[in-house]
């Protein structure tokens, strides 16, 4: 209920006044939460309101106005948002969290590097389901600390030469007939959408489609080395990752990297400027979402060039993670990135970037994602805000990159009537920065608070998050 003029001074006026009192409390999850004086960004509207008020109730936005007000509870926390902009909570759509024994500790430590950075919603590409099951159930009781979750569960894939999978949380499909019973496992064990990965063949993969479709799943991930990205854009791939298929199908030579002879020099060299524009006019019209994930083709594309030993996020990574998993993966990518000068790795990185743009520029749908944890420290959290800044060095606005992790989710997973935007009957949420984003998309780090489903964490229980997770990281064994 709006309370009548006379009231409105009176009641935001107490507000104010409980403001200076109320941030302090310590209790953790009041029934109501009111911020006053903010300046609401919805990205999806390109909308920008300043001196709103916005009232939470429980695990909901209850009222969003201009300069309006109501009644408050009597355990209500306020807070005074002057000079400040609320935002849509973020999604990472790419990530692993339980990813076989590669990322021990991920509980303690994944899952609230997600919350510590506004990540209130990831989209978990290749994982293992009982694990996730029980960490979404946990979340959703307020047990654990985490972001809320849709997941694939494993990747369908096919074995390398060596007769092993490259990664954990993999199915084996060697055939049609195994694509489809795979699809079908994953339905019934309540898989979210079907995630393919590069080794699989092109007829399983096709299969998999099909039977994804009829089952009424989503299907998402790579382009496998055997598929055309036409083929996929065919099959109904609802999202594309890491730009795969596109300068292959861009190059005059692609039936040499559909056999497995090509290389950067050749990608780089034989890009055709009438097949990239009728293969791009394609996906904008199918409207297949680009997951580009720049943060890892950055930092794979550069990794013998990165002074990880003085990352300044190391203090919340495991020993493990550091000495065993992703050594592995940089032993196994460097012969290849070595192979390649820094001059053409820099010039296909660039090429990266105003793919990006051409491909946004078009109307093509793009979704931020960053492969964290699997890329070598794409750290959990932090690394959403490396490609919210990707996305604006490519040519976004700020606002369209904001776009990418908010609204653009939300309708990706037709899930707009809850997420997506800071709106009364929208879920809860949120994320409080002390700059503006639309100034400086840099801005998206300096996070004041954070909302979670309803839970308010201020900076000093953030604070605390991060401190917990670096404790995690020195626990965790490297044996």
């Amino acid at each position: 209920m709006i309370s009548p003029p006379h009231r409105i001074l009176l009641l935001l006026s107490f507000a104010l006044l409980l403001a200076s009192v109320t941030v302090a409390q310590t209790t953790p999850h009041p029934r109501q939460i009111v911020i006053v004086h903010v300046t609401v960004i919805n990205p999806g509207t390109a909308s920008v309101q300043p001196d709103s008020i916005v009232v939470i109730n429980g695990d909901r936005i209850t009222f969003v106005s201009h300069s309006a007000a109501v009644p408050l509870a009597k355990d209500t926390r306020v807070i005074d948002g002057r000079g400040q902009f609320l935002i849509p909570g973020f999604w990472d759509m790419h990530v692993h969290c339980a990813f076989g024994d590669w990322f021990p500790g991920g509980r303690d430590i994944i899952l609230p590097l997600f919350i510590a950075n506004g990540v209130t919603g990831v989209r978990d590409m290749g994982g293992d389901l009982p694990v996730l099951f029980g960490w979404r159930k946990q979340i959703a009781a307020g047990q654990i600390v985490g972001p809320r979750m849709v997941i694939s569960g494993p990747m369908l894939d096919a074995l390398l030469p060596d007769g092993k999978l490259r990664f954990p949380s993999s199915i084996r499909v060697t055939t049609p007939a195994s694509a489809v019973a795979a699809v079908d496992s994953l339905k019934a064990q309540g898989a979210d959408f079907i995630k393919v990965q590069s080794v699989i063949s092109h007829d399983a993969y096709l299969a998999a489609a099909a039977e994804a479709h009829r089952v009424g799943l989503p299907i998402v991930g790579h382009v496998p080395d055997k598929v055309r990205l036409a083929e996929v854009i065919t099959a109904g791939q609802k999202s594309v990752e890491h730009l795969m298929g596109i300068f292959e199908g861009c190059s005059t030579q692609e039936d040499k990297f559909i056999a497995g002879q090509g290389d950067l020099q050749l990608l780089l060299s034989s890009q055709d400027q009438q097949r990239c524009g009728a293969l791009i006019r394609q996906l904008a019209q199918s409207q297949t979402w680009q997951v580009p994930t720049l943060a890892w083709q950055r930092g794979g594309t550069f990794l013998d060039q990165r002074d990880l030993k003085h990352d300044p996020l190391d203090k919340y990574v495991p020993a493990y993670w550091r000495e065993v998993t992703w050594k592995r993966f940089t032993d196994e990518m460097l012969p290849g990135l070595l192979h390649d000068p820094l001059e053409l790795r820099q010039k296909y990185f660039a090429s990266n970037l105003e793919m990006v743009g051409a491909l946004h520029r078009a109307g093509v749908p793009f979704m931020a994602g960053t492969d964290a944890a699997p890329g070598v420290y794409i750290m959990p959290g932090f690394s959403l805000h490396d490609e919210l800044a990707n996305f604006v060095e490519a040519g976004f606005t700020p606002m369209e990159s904001l776009r990418s992790a908010t609204s653009g989710p939300a309708r990706f997973l037709g899930a707009e009537k809850d997420y997506g935007a800071v709106e009364a009957g929208k879920i809860a949420d949120l994320v409080l920065l002390s700059a503006d984003p639309l100034d400086d998309i840099h801005n998206t780090r300096k996070i004041a608070a954070v909302i979670a489903n309803g839970r308010l964490y201020d900076r000093s229980a953030l604070d605390r998050m991060l401190n917990d997770v670096e404790a995690a990281a020195k626990k965790v064994r490297t044996h």
